[in-house]
């Protein structure tokens, strides 16, 4: 690629390229000279896409020189990031006095990642308020009551500080992804040891792809950039047949189908990755539809993170719907569904029309 097209390279796609965890880049930025305002727009676009700390790395393997402030945005992620890890380990200490089953969840990454909060499940729902009024005498206080979670944050020396969300349900919304009864029955999850002190639970790999794909498609609307690269790692390193059962079994089947090939799609384009995905369509449930309608936008044109079509958010919607009806004799879903717009806000939702028809 010659330092023309190199320098014609939008930000999003700039930053979704030096970001990636999985791929060698055939662009050269070692010699190019990239402007002032460029970088400074990249940081902001990576930080606002939860990608920096890749972006980071990545720029500094590629010989890309940054400004000074991106080593001191560096330094805060860093300092987040401790603070996430130990107050991860005190709660850890507390529910085990407490005799509180607890399991994390969309916090861990299999690539480098600083997430906003940490998200928590626990087993019980009459184990809330105990841990709440427990965290609450070690500086933390309630900054939201959502749906189907609480928000607490404690702020630290500095003014870092760090959010749990603590969920009593695994939902978008109102709607249920995963009982959790039936994830610690089957144990959906994997035991380990957080900084070589604490025991701890997380949702196991497999059952947080199908998880990102519906909260993708059904919650935030759009494909994002951590949640591209974790696609390309399941089609890279995980068992796809494995993940599909999950998938058919908790009804989000179409969900898991769109998220991975509209994943294929983006990567194709951006790294010329190409993989044989082969998946057991039943077409009695799904149609491939969704997946023609979606492979025509990206290929008029390129965007990440990317916003699903309104079409295919309704069609898989009143899919799920109606499997769950007609599956699970689950009337409770159609309660469910009604109340779900109430539960997205008003502001998640003005943003998503914005990005897709702007």
């Amino acid at each position: 690629m010659s330092k023309k097209d190199v320098l014609e390279i939008g930000v999003s796609e700039f930053v979704t390229k030096v970001a990636n965890p999985y791929f060698t880049l055939r662009e050269d930025f070692s010699d190019v000279s990239i402007t002032k305002d460029f970088l400074s727009s990249s940081i902001k676009f990576a930080v606002k896409n939860k990608v920096f700390p890749l972006f980071y790395e990545g720029c500094l393997k590629l010989g890309i020189r940054l400004p000074k402030e991106a080593d001191l945005l560096m330094d805060e992620y860093e300092r987040k990031w401790r603070m996430q890890i130990e107050e991860m380990g005190s709660l850890l200490d507390i529910s085990e006095k407490l005799g509180i089953e607890i399991m994390i969840f969309k916090t861990f990454k299999p690539f480098r990642y600083i997430p906003d909060d940490v998200d928590i499940l626990l087993r019980h729902e009459k184990d809330l308020y105990p841990l709440i009024t427990k965290l609450g005498e070690k500086g933390y206080f309630i900054l939201k009551i959502g749906t189907p979670e609480v928000v607490l944050r404690k702020i630290g020396k500095g003014g870092a500080y760090v959010d749990l969300d603590i969920h009593t349900r695994l939902a978008i919304g109102y709607l249920d992804v995963f009982r959790v009864e039936d994830l610690w029955r089957i144990q959906a999850y994997e035991r380990f040891k957080l900084e070589n002190k604490w025991i701890a639970f997380k949702l196991s790999e497999d059952y947080e792809v199908v998880r990102e794909a519906a909260y993708a498609l059904l919650k935030d609307f759009n494909l994002s950039i951590p949640g591209l690269y974790f696609a390309i790692h399941a089609l890279m390193k995980r068992d796809i047949r494995k993940i599909e059962k999950i998938a058919v079994r908790s009804n989000f089947y179409l969900p898991l189908v769109i998220y991975l090939y509209s994943a294929q799609y983006l990567a194709h384009k951006l790294f010329n990755f190409d993989i044989d995905l082969q998946l057991q369509f039943n077409k009695r449930f799904i149609s491939t539809m969704p997946l023609r309608i979606i492979k025509s936008e990206i290929s008029r044109e390129f965007r990440v993170p990317y916003p699903y079509p309104v079409s295919v958010i309704a069609w898989t919607y009143m899919l799920k719907t109606w499997l769950e009806i007609s599956r699970n004799r689950n009337l409770k879903v159609l309660g469910q569904v009604i109340k779900q717009p109430s539960s997205k806000g008003i502001g998640i939702l003005l943003n998503y029309l914005r990005e897709r028809f702007k």
